[in-house]
């Protein structure tokens, strides 16, 4: 943008590089905007780059008009002798019939333009090389004289007397239609009766709007309108061509019969051809023609510059909830809890965990070392909710990062959020996969629970055999030992009752004890699972999704800026 605004301040960019922002936009702009507008971008360099590579010394008009405008009698007067035939072996041009000044470097551009009747005038008498010879006069003039540069001489001119536009013959239509892309200068011919034909303005003249350096309305057969009347026809016909773009462009009377306005005219276009300018100024019309027309149609100005952090944040939260991120993260919290009670349990109920399997494993989580090796999880497919949420977050995300463009560009911007999509549920089943959960980790106060829990159960049995001795002994008559008993309770108990007892309770309270640290420390190892899921869904998330839509802004970013340029 900055650079934008320098070039701005300074003056528009040189038509080379002009040229080539154009053709770098239309390179992005493919796939993006309608097929013909980038086909017709193309053209149009195509076009500017073979008149390029040709004479710069010659200026190439072309007298375009409807049938009946009179063109062709207006050309044998600008040039001064009959080169073509008017009215007479044929009612209309069926090929361009060329009158050329300066005949060196002139053939290869005649045959570029396809032009087989040429006349060469450099050594005839005429009125068109006359003037081209005349020194330039007036002030303006010989300004532009000066600045077409020293030894310029008599300029070149290519006069081209074409097949008329509306032309029943359509190979005469294709053959002018064509022309209009080619020619330097523009000559509209139009004659009283058709000068506000709405269909030769629509079809013709204003799709070259802007073209006013190079653009000149002739009304013809100025003879034929009374001398109070010509005043508001030519006004009327100012008014038609400015509402077609055309705001500087001249408008000229000229009567090829009685001789009126044909000198103004022919010294006009002399002018233009001694400056030298025509042909850069028509390429400099055609290449902003071509910018305005593909921003028309994929404008790329309303992107943003890159996906907004909150908006990839959605996206995040509905792939994860895809890719059962929480389902799992409550699985980590489990599977420690369910191995911290395999070690810290009272041993008498811990074979019933067995049975059990651990809840990482129903997953088909943690198999081998941190989850590793695992071509893809057990986890159940994400149901119908699931998907249309992961698929309605991509949605989502391509429409909030092209939001405020054009059409073209929101929906290329959607293509390329879907365009790893396919992809997209293996690759987010890979990141849970293929994370380290730490499904097999321990804690250090694991040993130090069991070797209690296992004290503990070793009271209990000390106390509950020697119990069971007791009562053998007395059941075979056998006098028992005295039994010791302990006073300092309520009551007298005996020492063996005491050791069970206490055995059973302390090994249920270090039970509980562990089940709360392991309920807490499993809650931790939760929260590491879904941060540690979560940021491997963003990495997915980032490849799959957000670089696509990330590279497609940047495509908008660099059309605008050359779109820009290329306007001038």
């Amino acid at each position: 943008m900055r650079e934008l605004l320098s070039r701005a301040a300074t003056g528009p960019a040189p038509l080379a590089e002009r040229i080539e922002a154009l053709t770098r936009a239309t390179g992005l702009l493919e796939g993006v905007a309608p097929g013909g507008a980038v086909d017709a971008s193309r053209e149009v360099l195509d076009r500017i780059g073979g008149r390029r590579a040709l004479s710069a010394e010659h200026t190439v008009i072309g007298l375009f008009g409807a049938t009946g405008s009179g063109k062709s009698s207006l050309v044998n007067a600008l040039v001064g002798i009959e080169i073509t035939r008017a009215a007479v072996r044929r009612p209309t041009t069926s090929a361009p019939i060329a009158a050329v000044v300066g005949e060196r470097g002139s053939d290869a551009l005649l045959d570029w333009l396809e032009v087989e009747e040429r006349h060469h005038l450099d050594g005839t008498d005429t009125a068109l090389l006359e003037a081209a010879r005349r020194p330039p006069t007036g002030r303006r003039a010989r300004r532009e004289a000066a600045q077409a540069g020293p030894g310029t001489g008599t300029p070149g001119i290519v006069l081209l007397d074409l097949p008329d536009l509306d032309s029943v013959e359509s190979a005469n239509r294709t053959v002018a239609e064509r022309m209009t892309g080619l020619v330097d200068v523009i000559v509209w011919v139009t004659d009283p009766q058709k000068y506000a034909d709405a269909v030769i303005h629509q079809e013709f003249v204003r799709p070259f709007a802007g073209h006013d350096a190079v653009t000149v309305l002739v009304l013809h057969q100025i003879d034929r309108i009374r001398e109070d009347e010509r005043e508001p026809v030519l006004a009327s016909l100012a008014a038609l061509a400015r509402g077609d773009g055309l705001d500087q462009a001249p408008v000229l009377a000229t009567s090829a019969s009685t001789g009126e306005g044909v000198v103004e005219l022919r010294e006009h276009l002399v002018r233009i051809a001694r400056s030298r300018e025509a042909i850069a100024s028509r390429h400099r019309a055609d290449v902003r023609g071509a910018a305005e027309s593909l921003q028309q149609v994929a404008d790329p100005t309303g992107m943003a510059e890159q996906p907004a952090p909150a908006d990839i944040d959605t996206l995040v939260e509905d792939l994860a909830s895809a890719a059962r991120v929480e389902p799992v993260a409550r699985a980590v919290g489990a599977s420690y809890r369910f191995r911290a009670a395999g070690k810290v349990g009272w041993p008498p109920l811990r074979w019933a965990r067995r049975v059990r399997p651990d809840p990482l494993g129903r997953l088909g989580i943690g198999r081998g070392r941190d989850g590793e090796g695992l071509e893809r999880t057990s986890l159940p497919e994400p149901d119908t909710a699931a998907r249309a949420r992961a698929s309605g977050g991509v949605r989502r995300f391509a429409d909030a990062a092209s939001e405020g463009g054009s059409d073209p560009w929101r929906a290329a911007v959607r293509t390329a959020a879907r365009s790893g999509q396919d992809q997209l549920p293996d690759a987010l089943d890979q990141a849970v996969a293929g994370a380290d959960l730490r499904a097999r980790a321990t804690s250090w106060w694991w040993p130090v629970l069991d070797v209690l829990q296992w004290l503990a159960l070793l009271t209990w049995v000390v106390g509950l055999g020697w119990l069971a001795l007791n009562a053998l002994l007395a059941f075979l008559g056998v006098p028992p030992p005295p039994m010791p008993m302990v006073e300092q309770l309520w009551v007298p108990i005996p020492l063996p009752t005491v050791l069970v007892v206490l055995g059973i309770a302390a090994g249920l309270l270090i039970g509980l004890a562990g089940g709360v640290i392991a309920a807490l420390i499993g809650a931790w190892h939760r929260s590491r699972a879904r941060r540690l899921l979560t940021a491997r869904v963003r990495a997915v998330a980032e490849d799959h999704v957000v670089s696509a839509v990330s590279e497609e802004l940047a495509r908008a970013r660099a059309a605008a800026r050359d779109l820009a340029l290329a306007h001038g």
